[in-house]
C-alpha cells in the first residue's frame, strides 16, 4: 500500500509577492495572508457603502489623533500583507513600510460573502499578531463582531459600538444598517 502524498504549497514571502506584482502576473486585487496569495472578493455596492459610512465617521474624529487607511495592506511580518477594509492608525510619514501591529489601534473588515474567514483564519492571523481591536462588520447578521486583545473574547454588538482605544467615538449600529 502506498501513502497518500499531499501537495506541498508554495508559501510566497512579502518580497516575492511585491516582484510577482511587479512582474504584473498578479491580475487580480490579493493579498498575501501566511505565506499564500489569496483573490479578494468583489466588493459590493453596500460593503462599499458601509465602508465609506465608517471612514467619513473616524475621519471627523481623528483630529491627529489616529489616521484612517482604507483597503491598503497592513505588515504582520515577512509572510503576511492584509488589506483590511479599515484601519485606524497613529499618525506619522510612511514611506519606508505599513503599519504594523504597534501602530494600530484598531482594524476592520467588512463582511458580506467573507464571514467564515474573516471569523476564522483572518482573526487566528490578527489575533496572533497582536492586534489590539478587530472588528468584523457582519453585514447579514446586521451586527459587529468585536474582539479586544489579549483575549481575543468575541463581543456580538447590534445596538452600538465604540473603539477601545477612543471611547469617545460611537457608532450606531442600528442607523449603520438601516
Amino acid at each position: 500500500m502506498s501513502a497518500i502524498q499531499q501537495p506541498n504549497p508554495h508559501l510566497f514571502s512579502v518580497e516575492q509577492y511585491y516582484e510577482l506584482g511587479e512582474l504584473g502576473l498578479l491580475d487580480k486585487r490579493t493579498e498575501l495572508l501566511e505565506g499564500i496569495i489569496s483573490d479578494m472578493e468583489p466588493i459590493s455596492p453596500w460593503h462599499a457603502n458601509i465602508g465609506d459610512i465608517l471612514s467619513r465617521i473616524f475621519n471627523q474624529h481623528a483630529c491627529d489623533r489616529f489616521r484612517v487607511r482604507v483597503q491598503y495592506p497592513v505588515d504582520l511580518g515577512q509572510m503576511s500583507r492584509p488589506q483590511p477594509d479599515l484601519v485606524l492608525y497613529r499618525p506619522g510619514i510612511w514611506r519606508g513600510r505599513h503599519p504594523g501591529p504597534a501602530d494600530i489601534s484598531l482594524l476592520i473588515e467588512i463582511s458580506d460573502s467573507t464571514l467564515a474567514f474573516d471569523l476564522g483564519g483572518k482573526l487566528a492571523l490578527y489575533r496572533a499578531s497582536e492586534i489590539q481591536e478587530y472588528w468584523v462588520v457582519d453585514l447579514n447578521g446586521k451586527q459587529v463582531h468585536c474582539f479586544i486583545a489579549p483575549a481575543y473574547k468575541r463581543r456580538t454588538l447590534s445596538e452600538s459600538i465604540s473603539p477601545v482605544a477612543w471611547p469617545d467615538i460611537t457608532i450606531d449600529l442600528r442607523e449603520l444598517f438601516a
